[in-house]
């Protein structure tokens, strides 16, 4: 092969490698081309949202509180005058009647009054029994002298005897009934006397009474707070008693609530998972300084079975009965910058924008009138509402 033959063999071949090379890569091109051609662009898939159907029911519409579980009654036990305490006779945890001694006071210087004032009754009684002897004595005498005043008369009108010896004998009469009637008024002061004496007696054992301490019903001590030697006075609780024969569940409702709240409305509550309900029985009159009325549910029996005092429950009060109407659940809603409230309904695997009126909320469930019955709404979108519009494709995952 000569020289010139040589120099166009080394030409031809880099032609042929870059040919190749070229259209290899036109062929990458072509083919990345189709590829994309069939890719969908961004935003043509279906958005995955959760999605619920309305149904058509009835919706309690209730109120939620807390409340605190109290005896049926409690009472701070103290005394009612200022006193050493002279003996305990109870202790914690105990069991009382009604009227049962919990404590006794050093009362010696009023039972001495006591004494005092009773030996003084017995002094005037005996007074009294005999000014009513001598009262007897001179009832009789007046009537003797009566009727002998009657005969001088006659007999000095007759003039068997003077006028002197007539006059004699009325005097003797009018001396006799003096008497009388000085002792009749003499037994009316001494009664009035006793009346007093007996009046102020009785009002000191009165204050006797107030040296024992009583229970005031039947309950269980809770609290001793005193002991022998110590004083008692009005100021420091001795005891604390609590009824536990039955129970109360308390709870405060706050003023702007007030006229769904009444006497009467059914109350529901769980104590160990297991659902009770009971009656509004008691609204206080007056609302307090929180602003707040005291509501009361009174419990005995097996609705009270398993509560103590003290615990704290969560309640329910129902307030209305909403029959009839579309029922979704409360993660639907979407509240409009307006202030309009609206549901995504799904219709054809599309978004469609509905507003809706909330007729009542009761826990994570709605009452809305604006959609009908088995229309799907969306309950949840894994992007967040603000990824989702109207005529969106979506794909309803229930």
């Amino acid at each position: 092969m000569n020289t010139q033959s040589r120099r166009v063999l080394r030409i031809a071949i880099p032609l042929v490698v870059l040919i190749c090379l070229v259209g290899g890569g036109a062929l990458l091109v072509l083919q990345k081309k189709k590829e994309l051609r069939q890719t969908q662009a961004y935003g043509s898939h279906p958005r995955p949202v959760t999605a619920v159907e309305a149904v058509r029911g009835n919706l309690t519409l209730d109120k939620a509180y807390l409340a605190v579980v109290e005896p049926a009654q409690l009472a701070e036990i103290s005394a009612r005058v200022s006193s050493t305490v002279e003996s305990v006779h109870i202790d914690e945890g105990a069991r009382v009647e009604t009227g049962q001694i919990l404590a006794e006071l050093d009362a010696r210087e009023i039972e001495q009054a006591v004494d005092v004032l009773g030996a003084r009754i017995e002094q005037a009684e005996a007074e009294l029994a005999g000014n009513e002897a001598t009262i007897e004595a001179l009832e009789a005498s007046d009537i003797y002298w009566q009727a002998e005043k009657r005969r001088s008369f006659v007999l000095e009108e007759s003039g068997a005897i003077t006028k002197s010896e007539s006059e004699q004998s009325a005097q003797k009469a009018a001396d006799v009934r003096g008497q009388l009637r000085a002792a009749e008024n003499k037994s009316q002061a001494i009664e009035k006397q006793i009346e007093a004496l007996q009046k102020q007696e009785s009002e000191q054992r009165t204050r006797l009474g107030y040296y024992t301490v009583t229970s005031p019903f039947a309950g269980v001590v809770t609290q001793r707070l005193a002991d022998t030697g110590d004083l008692a006075s009005p100021l420091h609780p001795l005891f604390e008693v609590q009824d536990w024969s039955m129970y109360k569940i308390a709870f405060d409702v706050p003023q702007k609530d007030l006229p769904e709240i009444q006497e009467g409305q059914t109350v529901a509550f769980e104590v160990n998972d297991l659902g009770r309900t009971a009656t509004i029985q008691l609204l206080e009159p007056a609302i307090n300084r929180a602003k707040m009325m005291r509501a009361e549910v009174w419990l005995d029996g097996e609705a009270a079975a398993g509560l103590n005092p003290g615990a704290y429950l969560s309640i329910t009060v129902e307030v209305e009965q909403l029959n009839d109407v579309i029922l979704i659940p409360a993660s639907a809603l979407i509240q409009a910058p307006e202030g309009r409230t609206h549901v995504f309904a799904v219709e054809d695997g599309k978004l469609a924008a509905r507003v809706v009126h909330v007729l009542g909320r009761s826990a994570d469930r709605v009452a809305v009138r604006g959609i009908e019955a088995k229309t799907q709404v969306v309950a949840n979108s894994y992007l967040g509402w603000a990824t989702l519009s109207s005529g969106q494709k979506v794909e309803a995952v229930e």
